[in-house]
């Protein structure tokens, strides 16, 4: 995304305090455009603290050699308090809000569905669903007035379905929903909403993912992630760079693009059933 009289100023990302995840990765990108960016993500009691905490000043670092500015910002999305907080903040340090960019969520839901308990079930759907939800709520009445955008990060899994993805995937079909629900709502207001669908991406999830493959179908770590790539057509894993690249276009460049929902997936169509 380059720098334009009408590219956004300031960003909101959630989940971004891991080093090699889409989050850390699309505030970096901002941030090479001269964006002011709030980094956020979830910030645990006890001893993991400390990392998360240093793994969001590290991003705020990037973002800063990038060429943007930076704020860090704890922020538990299933927290309204949080919510309101984390908007205020951003706005108080920027002068503003033009891009959501709600990436936090939670894997935990990757299972069969008679293993999922109702608290998995409840978590799924307030970190994945009611953390944009409620993200996009708070964030309306600054996007409003800087005419902004909303991006949210779904899944393949919100494009099909495939065993054992539980409620990760019936979450992920939620974020779709919202997606195109708020373009509609919204766009007489001048917000443009997208989502992007990521498929198998080599972040920390990822790499959980190819673990539990692995688990399930007793395989080496090796074996799985030949069998996961035989399935991409471009033949390898995606990076989170390249996800961040298409959430910038739909940030700013992409002015008549609403109510989408891009694949970001290398052409791979295992387990969908659209």
């Amino acid at each position: 995304m380059s720098p334009t009289s009408n590219a956004p100023r300031t960003a909101l990302v959630t989940g971004a305090g891991q080093a090699r995840g889409i989050g850390a990765a699309t505030a970096v990108h901002l941030g090479r455009s001269g964006v002011c960016v709030a980094v956020t993500d979830l910030v645990p009691p006890g001893d993991r603290a400390g990392k998360v905490l240093d793994g969001l000043e590290d991003t705020a670092r990037r973002v800063r050699d990038a060429g943007g500015q930076a704020v860090v910002v704890p922020l538990d999305v299933t927290d309204l308090a949080q919510i309101e907080a984390a908007i205020d903040t951003t706005v108080s340090t920027f002068g503003g809000l033009d891009v959501l960019v709600n990436n936090a969520g939670t894997g935990l839901g990757v299972s069969p569905f008679a293993e999922l308990s109702d608290e998995l079930w409840q978590l799924s759907w307030s970190v994945n669903v009611m953390g944009a939800v409620r993200l996009s709520r708070a964030a309306l009445p600054h996007l409003r007035a800087g005419r902004g955008a909303i991006v949210n990060v779904a899944s393949t899994a919100g494009l099909g379905a495939e065993a054992g993805y539980g409620a990760y995937t019936v979450t992920k079909h939620a974020v779709v929903g919202l997606t195109r629900l708020l373009a509609a709502e919204l766009g007489p207001q001048g917000i443009r909403v997208n989502a992007v669908a990521p498929g198998m991406i080599y972040t920390d999830l990822g790499a959980a993912e190819l673990e539990l493959m692995a688990a399930r179908n007793e395989m080496s770590l090796e074996e799985a992630t030949t069998a996961m790539v035989g399935g991409i057509p471009v033949g390898r894993m995606g990076t989170a760079d390249e996800v961040a690249e298409a959430i910038c276009w739909l940030a700013g460049p992409a002015t008549y693009v609403s109510g989408a929902v891009v694949p970001v997936h290398g052409a791979a169509s295992s387990g969908l059933t659209t």
